[in-house]
């Protein structure tokens, strides 16, 4: 295999690898949480599915460029990290204090994501081993050929599944919709769900479309929660309305009701 058959090829299987991962990673929550109105931080859905596999592209190309597979592996993870430490800059808002604290934390933690990136590389350096050993024959194996492709399109597609929600996680939203349904539909304070009753401009200002956000730090909101038994996890459902009016709900385990307020 010469030097550009074998950059086309690293660049088709990262491609795949990527578009598997994306496809998975972005759509696996929507899926066993229909209906849930979850919050996207990209652009789309779509862009973002796009976006993973012109990565996984460009790593694939980057780990076939040397024709030795180590060094390939290395450049591979090693820009795999690089575009993820630019990909953090990207659109940030932030103050100059939490920029420089992130550029730290980033340079800190650039080599341990490196090995993040290793298995995408080094997937992608074992293809075109195959490719090229079967290329060798006269008689190749398609089904190999194809085989050596689904493989690693399989993994990362299997290594999306994870970015799935926990249990309690996907129950904490789906807690919370409900919450916001019933509550847009009360009328007067009394109306109002119980843990709704204590967030302040609720039934004035909760009015049209929202999104959901969960996060295991609900220590974010403002709010009294009750003590958590040790070794359980606590988590926080943020609610954004297209308004700009925001709250957010506690769920400690063990307690039947969340802890909500604005924030």
């Amino acid at each position: 295999m010469n030097d550009r058959a074998r950059r086309v090829l690293g660049l088709v299987v990262g491609l795949l690898i990527g578009l598997a991962y994306g496809l998975v990673s972005q759509l696996i929550n929507p899926l066993f949480l229909p209906g849930i109105p979850l919050f996207h931080p990209g652009s789309s859905l779509t862009t973002d599915i796009l976006f993973t596999g012109l990565v996984g592209g460009l790593i694939g190309l980057i780990a076939a460029w040397h024709d030795e597979a180590i060094p390939g592996v290395l450049l591979g993870s090693l820009a795999g990290a690089l575009i993820s430490t630019l990909f953090s800059f990207v659109g940030s808002n932030a103050n100059v204090d939490y920029f420089l604290g992130l550029f730290v934390l980033l340079i800190m933690t650039f080599f341990p994501r490196a090995a993040v990136f290793l298995p995408l590389a080094a997937l992608t350096r074992w293809t075109l081993h195959v490719w090229a050993e079967e290329f060798q024959s006269v008689s190749f194996s398609i089904i190999k050929l194809l085989l050596s492709l689904l493989l690693p399109v399989a993994l990362a597609g299997a290594l999306g599944a994870f970015s799935l929600y926990p249990s309690q996680g996907r129950q904490a939203l789906q807690a919370t919709h409900q919450l916001v349904q019933t509550g847009m539909q009360a009328t007067t304070e009394e109306g109002l769900p119980e843990p709704l009753k204590k967030v302040d401009g609720f039934l004035q200002n909760a009015r049209g479309a929202y999104t959901l956000e969960l996060s295991d730090d609900p220590d974010i909101l403002p709010v009294q929660r009750p003590l958590l038994t040790t070794g359980e996890q606590e988590y926080a459902v943020f609610v954004r309305f297209e308004n700009g009016y925001r709250f957010g709900c506690a769920f400690t385990p063990n307690y039947p009701q969340p802890v909500c307020g604005i924030y």
